[in-house]
C-alpha cells in the first residue's frame, strides 16, 4: 500500500470510530433519561407548528423536565413549573386511539403535548395533587 492509500484507510477507520462513539453516547444519554423514575415519552410542539418533536419528560420536585429525544444536551430542553402548567383541552389523536393530544399553557405560552393515555392520566393526577396556591402551609 502506498502512503496515500494508508492515509485514507486510517482516516476511514477514525471516522468509523467517531460514528460508533457518537452512537454509543447517544444511546447512553437516552437510556439514562428514560430509566429515571417518573419518566415518560412525550412529544411537544408549539401551537400552530406542523411538526412534533419527540422527547422524554421526567417528573421533578414541582417541575416537569422535558428532554428532546435527538439532542446532545444533558440538560432539559424545557422545564415546566407545576404551579404554572394548566391543561386547556385534550382529545384522542385521530388514528391512534391510545394517544392523547393536549393543549397546555405555561407562563402564557400555549403548547401542544402528545403522550399515551396512561402517561396523560399520570400528568393530570400530578397536577391535581399540587398543594393549593396562595394559601398558607402548615
Amino acid at each position: 500500500m502506498t502512503g496515500a492509500g494508508a492515509g485514507w484507510g486510517t482516516l476511514a477507520v477514525l471516522a468509523l470510530v467517531l460514528v460508533v462513539v457518537a452512537i454509543a453516547l447517544y444511546a447512553v444519554r437516552v437510556r439514562r433519561i428514560a430509566n429515571r423514575v417518573g419518566s415518560f415519552e412525550c412529544a411537544l410542539r408549539r401551537t400552530g407548528a406542523k411538526d412534533w418533536t419527540s422527547g422524554i419528560a421526567c417528573y421533578g420536585a414541582g417541575r416537569v423536565y422535558w428532554y428532546r429525544l435527538v439532542s446532545v444536551r444533558l440538560t432539559p430542553s424545557r422545564t415546566l413549573a407545576r404551579d404554572e402548567l394548566v391543561v386547556l383541552a385534550r382529545e384522542r389523536r385521530p388514528g391512534a386511539g391510545h394517544v392523547i393530544e393536549a393543549r397546555v399553557s405555561h407562563r402564557g405560552e400555549v403548547l401542544e403535548i402528545a403522550m399515551v393515555r396512561e402517561a396523560f392520566a399520570g400528568l393530570v393526577s400530578w397536577l391535581e395533587a399540587a398543594p393549593p396556591r396562595g394559601e398558607p402551609r402548615l
